[in-house]
């Protein structure tokens, strides 16, 4: 007869959903259930480990336990997910799933590995695109966060001048700025930079494209007048958010909660 927490089916969190501190997530004799692990005992899928800890589930799929599928999901408000398979007896690496939460679509609709990203407008009266505010983004003022950049707050201070506060500036890694996208495929409408201020905020400018013929004849694009974002289309700024922002509390929280 099948009990209550028998393969991690209807347990809260107890020895029966729990992958054994003796076996770890690797062992070719777990067996197909449901698992609470710590991300120590299952190669640290996405880098998780030092006590954190992540949902399991574990498929045999022969009888001789040479191959194996699992997939893994932290206890995490980005909830980020991985998979991994074993053929004859090894396990590839683990593999995070792209979903909502960990990637943004750019203003002409392509897919961008994300953070916290904010998307910038003129204003939210004049935007009309329907779609600024959807997939986890709300409004801050002249734009849109997600919710890894909760917090923030965008406005506009000029023609084509806009100051972003409540982040810890620029992304320190990987992608930080594009410029508004034409939703028709056509490629950039402006020249976007970014510069942080004294008060440590982000000052973001836009301009119009110029092209000047340069003395050895290749065509330069460089910065024209300053414009406002396209009704069109947005800015996209990808961030570092501090230590004590909203999403990382809320993390930890949860964190924390799954640890108890």
């Amino acid at each position: 007869m099948l009990s209550v927490g028998d393969f991690g089916i209807g347990s809260v969190r107890g020895d029966a959903a729990s992958i054994p501190d003796s076996m770890s997530g690797n062992s070719v004799d777990l067996k197909t259930a449901f698992y609470a692990s710590n991300g120590d005992f299952v190669d640290n899928p996405g880098g998780i480990g030092n006590g954190q800890y992540v949902g399991v589930i574990a498929f045999n799929c022969t009888n001789n336990n040479l191959y194996k599928f699992q997939i893994a999901g932290s206890y995490s408000a980005s909830g980020r997910m991985f998979f991994r398979s074993m053929s004859n007896g090894s396990y590839n690496a683990w593999r995070e799933l792209y979903h909502t939460a960990n990637t943004t679509k750019a203003s002409d609709g392509t897919l961008k590995a994300a953070s916290p990203v904010a998307r910038i407008v003129a204003s939210a009266d004049t935007c009309l695109r329907s779609d600024i505010a959807e997939d986890g983004f709300t409004w801050c003022g002249c734009g849109a966060a997600n919710a890894e950049a909760e917090g923030i707050t965008i406005s506009r201070l000029d023609v084509g001048v806009y100051v972003l506060t409540g982040s810890a500036g620029l992304a320190s890694e990987g992608w930080q700025l594009l410029p508004p996208m034409d939703p028709c495929g056509m490629g950039e409408l402006g020249v976007v930079e970014a510069e942080q201020t004294e008060n440590g905020g982000l000052t973001i400018r836009l301009f119009k494209r110029k092209y000047l013929l340069g003395d050895d004849g290749e065509i330069v694009k460089t910065k024209g007048e300053p414009m406002d974002v396209p009704a069109n289309s947005w800015i996209d700024v990808r961030l570092d958010m501090p230590t004590d922002s909203v999403f990382r509390r809320e993390q930890y929280s949860l964190q924390s909660d799954g640890e108890d």
